[in-house]
């Protein structure tokens, strides 16, 4: 059972000092017969938004690794995206991309704060994305490293960007001047497609 695992109930405890009052759907992916990453999605109906946490990349059960600062990959990945008033179904593009996402780590592609990719299509193959074609990692908003007793826990935020955003982030190779832009329009950089794009 999923909320027997420790690792996962340490995650779980992590986030509702942060949301104490909110309950999250449990989003649990099929296994795919290889390794796939992330096992699922912790997912928080907030106002106006959903948090979304992965579990899966770092040791949810008893500790396996011999490295014992960390916690398996030492990270999951976060995300929040607009959300209506009412709405208990998350969209499944998101859970598309944060699934590619955590593929693309198992596949042996490095990922941490600061790095971006750039998609030849809008996020999560979704057409009502647009322009929302890149996607950067950040420190998360709320709460970016939990120490269990597995080791450290980072948490990566993913921010969808704008193609002119991706293009600049490629020219300058950085995406730092764009993503404090983006936290100073909003602190919790929403992933939301329908957003004006960053000019510097």
């Amino acid at each position: 059972m999923l909320e027997l695992l420790p690792g996962l109930t340490q995650i779980y405890e992590g986030w509702a000092q942060h949301h104490p009052d909110v309950q999250p759907l449990t989003i649990q992916f099929p296994p795919s017969g290889s390794e796939q990453g992330i096992d699922g999605v912790l997912a928080y109906p907030m106002e106006g938004y959903w948090l979304l946490v992965t579990f899966g990349l770092t040791e949810l059960g008893e500790k396996t690794s011999e490295e014992k600062r960390v916690s398996g990959a030492g990270f999951e990945f976060t995300c929040r995206i607009p959300r209506e008033d009412g709405d208990e179904t998350v969209p499944a593009w998101i859970l598309r991309v944060l699934h590619a996402l955590a593929g693309q780590y198992v596949a042996g592609v490095q990922l941490d704060v600061g790095h971006w990719i750039v998609t030849p299509s809008p996020l999560g193959g979704e057409e009502s994305n647009g322009d929302m074609t890149s996607l950067a990692l950040v420190p998360d908003a709320d709460m970016r490293i939990l120490d269990t007793d597995n080791g450290l826990v980072l948490f990566f935020q993913v921010v969808g960007l704008m193609a002119e955003e991706g293009e600049y982030a490629q020219q300058a190779d950085t995406v730092a001047p764009i993503i404090a832009l983006l936290r100073d329009r909003d602190p919790r950089m929403l992933t939301d497609a329908k957003r004006e794009t960053v000019r510097l």
